[in-house]
């Protein structure tokens, strides 16, 4: 946290979470990748009661929350919520596969490693000068919307079709056990920390992707591990007393791409109403798996992806996948 008088600036969620962790009073974590990056914490403290703390890691992997996480139990065991943010997309990926490097030194109470931080070049001109620049003109970031993005985009469905590159029709099906090996992988790390933390109320979520991300397992033919994902996350999370699991892929939002900028990053108004619903609403069970095979099913085989495109890039006639009769 800032030093007294020092204006606070949020622009680098990495190397700036390690120390919120260590020098915040917090009784619940959000956390995940660049989806949780627009919640706000006065939603939680309020709906849920307690101080909340964020922790977005954009483009991040499991070894990324997994090193948080776990400082942030180092300084507080006794955390009442933990709010994770479950993506297919990294669930399906290795557990260390990390597109941004993650400054692990800063994450642990080690005197001798803060040298590397201090003395980095980027740390003493840009990140102190931003500070100190911000401190001259008065501004003062709210930590409400620390490292939110939402201001900075326009959402709508030509926003997220722009960034949206359609692959090509695959006549190839991929098992649904082909990501088994890294599905088990990270979700075996998931379930360590819901049995090492008994007493931590675990709100494990599956985000609200968009219809082109369906649109994208169609055609790439991953749709059947991903669909065997969906119920692995119900069958192997549920049991444990101490988590309450929410999937809102099977909602209907996710078909209007006003609520989008791209296949999977959607408006503020769609992270507060899961805000909202888990703090209103228990979490599934395994009753739920038939009406969410009916959504997956119905949207795989039935809709009508052509129509979210312009009439150029529309395919003639519209390909459809059929899945297994017993799902």
């Amino acid at each position: 946290m800032p030093f007294a008088g020092i204006k606070a600036v949020y622009s680098n969620e990495r190397y700036q979470n390690s120390g919120m962790i260590k020098h915040s009073e917090f009784d619940n974590v959000i956390i995940g990748s660049s989806v949780t990056s627009n919640f706000r914490v006065s939603w939680f403290d309020e709906l849920f009661g307690g101080k909340t703390l964020k922790l977005s890691y954009p483009g991040g992997c499991l070894s990324d929350f997994d090193t948080a996480l776990s400082y942030a139990f180092e300084q507080n065991p006794n955390i009442e919520r933990v709010f994770w943010s479950l993506d297919p997309k990294i669930l399906m990926s290795e557990y260390d596969a990390e597109s941004t490097p993650m400054p692990d030194y800063l994450y642990n109470n080690s005197v001798l490693d803060y040298g590397k931080y201090i003395l980095n070049k980027d740390v003493l001109v840009e990140m102190c000068g931003e500070s100190v620049l911000a401190t001259i003109k008065g501004e003062d970031a709210s930590i409400d919307d620390a490292f939110t993005w939402d201001s900075e985009y326009e959402f709508g469905s030509s926003q997220a079709l722009w960034g949206y590159v359609r692959p090509q029709w695959s006549e190839t099906i991929i098992s649904e056990d082909a990501y088994d090996d890294i599905v088990n992988e990270n979700l075996d790390k998931i379930i360590s920390y819901i049995k090492a933390y008994p007493e931590t109320e675990f709100y494990l979520f599956t985000p609200p992707y968009s219809v082109l991300y369906w649109d994208r397992i169609t055609r790439d033919g991953t749709y059947p591990a991903v669909l065997k994902l969906f119920d692995r996350l119900v069958t192997d999370l549920t049991p444990y007393e101490n988590v309450k699991y929410y999937c809102f892929s099977p909602e209907i939002y996710i078909l209007d791409l006003n609520n989008y900028i791209d296949e999977v990053h959607f408006s503020p108004d769609i992270n507060k109403k899961m805000t909202e619903y888990m703090a209103t609403y228990d979490g599934v069970d395994k009753s739920a798996i038939i009406y969410m095979h009916t959504f997956f099913k119905n949207i795989i085989e039935n809709f009508d992806f052509e129509s979210l495109f312009p009439k150029i890039l529309q395919e003639n006639p519209a390909k459809h996948r059929v899945l297994d009769p017993s799902y």
